[in-house]
């Protein structure tokens, strides 16, 4: 038979610990690193100072070796637009360790918006275009901007669809530099 002083160790004691377990256990998956699989290859014609398609082609597996952030955005879209700062800033930041960045153009009327924004926003790392939207459908591209974080070995590790602060961005990009 329990006594009033056991009954009231269990509630103040078993409890929180089980609740701490848990706590623990939840942070410990949400840490974790994630792996999405493989990241799709894809070949992109980069965009030419006047919004043409140049003969000059991006290609994923030639980074191999090097974390790829892929940035899936368009013109119309004001989160993608309010993104970009913050991904000039990653790749000043990040480029001298490796990291590269490419912005994917899904424009359904053409990349004729791209260098307006390159200028505009000092966007120095490449921009191509999704033709007939082959690479965005490679990625489940559902909402714009969407962002995809490619480790040295080709692995997805994060997949983020909108507005991503450049605090999480710039966590997940140091833990695999």
């Amino acid at each position: 038979m329990s006594t009033l002083l056991d009954r009231a160790l269990s509630d103040r004691v078993l409890y929180p610990a089980l609740g701490l377990v848990l706590v623990g256990a939840l942070l410990a998956v949400a840490v974790r690193p994630r792996r999405y699989g493989p990241a799709e290859p894809f070949d992109a014609p980069v965009v030419g100072e006047q919004g043409e398609m140049s003969t000059e082609v991006f290609r994923l597996t030639a980074h191999r070796g090097h974390p790829v952030l892929i940035d899936f955005w368009a013109s119309w879209c004001g989160p993608c637009r309010a993104q970009m700062p913050a991904l000039v800033r990653i790749h000043q930041r990040f480029r001298g360790r490796g990291l590269v960045v490419v912005g994917v153009n899904v424009d359904q009327n053409g990349p004729w918006a791209v260098p307006s924004f390159r200028r505009r926003l000092g966007i120095e790392y490449p921009m191509v275009f999704d033709v007939g939207g082959e690479v965005s459908a490679r990625y489940h591209v559902e909402g714009l901007p969407t962002l995809v974080l490619v480790d040295r070995d080709g692995t997805v590790r994060l997949r983020h669809a909108g507005f991503a602060s450049e605090e999480s961005l710039v966590d997940a990009i140091e833990g695999l530099l």
